[in-house]
C-alpha cells in the first residue's frame, strides 16, 4: 500500500503543477495588422514640432535719405511693407544720423503706419562728436516690439537741424506667414 500511496501523491503533485501552470498569467501577444504607409510631398511636408517658428521669415530693412535737410525739418524713412499675408513683428530700430555742427538738441523721432497712422515707437539720438567732415554724429539702437499688418507702410519721421551727411535708419524682426500661424487681430 506503500506504494500506492507514493505514486498516488506523485500523480496528484503533477496534476496541480499543470492545474497551476493553466491558471498563471500568459504573456499578451499582439495581433498583427497590414502595415500603412504614409505618402507626403516636397511641396507638402509633414509639418515639424514648432510650426510657429516655421512661419518667420527675416526681416530687415535699412533706409538711407542723404537729402534730410534745412532746420528741424521732418526727415522720412519708408522701410519695405510686408507682403499681403505676412504680418512683420519688428523687434529692433536703430539709427545713424549725420547732423549740423550747430546742432544743440538730439536727434528725436517716431515710427508709424499707414494706413491707420498708429504711432508704434519714439526715438532719440544723442548728439556724439564731430566727424573729419564736420557734421555731428547721433547715434541709436532701440529694442521695440509692434505689428505691423500684410500691404501697411511704416516709416520713420526723424527731426533734427540737418547738414547732408549720411542718415540711415533700420527696422529688423521678422516676417510671420498668416497661412500658417493664421494671424489673429491686432488688439490695440
Amino acid at each position: 500500500m506503500d506504494m500506492k500511496k507514493k505514486y498516488l501523491t506523485a500523480l496528484a503533485a503533477v496534476g496541480g503543477l499543470i492545474a497551476i501552470g493553466a491558471l498563471a498569467p500568459q504573456p499578451a501577444r499582439a495581433v498583427y495588422s497590414s502595415p500603412v504607409t504614409v505618402y507626403n510631398t516636397n511641396s507638402q511636408p509633414v509639418p515639424g514640432t514648432d510650426v510657429e517658428r516655421m512661419a518667420r521669415i527675416p526681416y530687415m530693412s535699412s533706409v538711407q535719405n542723404p537729402t534730410c535737410g534745412g532746420n528741424g525739418n521732418a526727415c522720412f524713412f519708408n522701410f519695405a511693407a510686408p507682403p499681403v499675408g505676412y504680418r512683420l513683428v519688428a523687434e529692433n530700430l536703430s539709427g545713424y544720423f549725420q547732423v549740423s555742427p550747430a546742432s544743440t538738441t538730439p536727434v528725436m523721432g517716431y515710427l508709424e503706419d499707414s494706413p491707420s497712422f498708429t504711432v508704434f515707437a519714439g526715438l532719440t539720438a544723442p548728439l556724439g562728436q564731430i566727424d573729419l567732415g564736420g557734421h555731428i554724429q547721433a547715434a541709436f539702437d532701440t529694442p521695440t516690439r509692434f505689428y505691423v499688418n500684410g500691404g501697411d507702410n511704416v516709416f520713420a519721421v526723424v527731426s533734427a537741424n540737418w547738414s547732408n551727411g549720411n542718415n540711415t535708419v533700420i527696422l529688423t524682426g521678422y516676417l510671420e506667414n498668416c497661412s500658417i500661424s493664421g494671424c489673429p487681430p491686432i488688439a490695440h
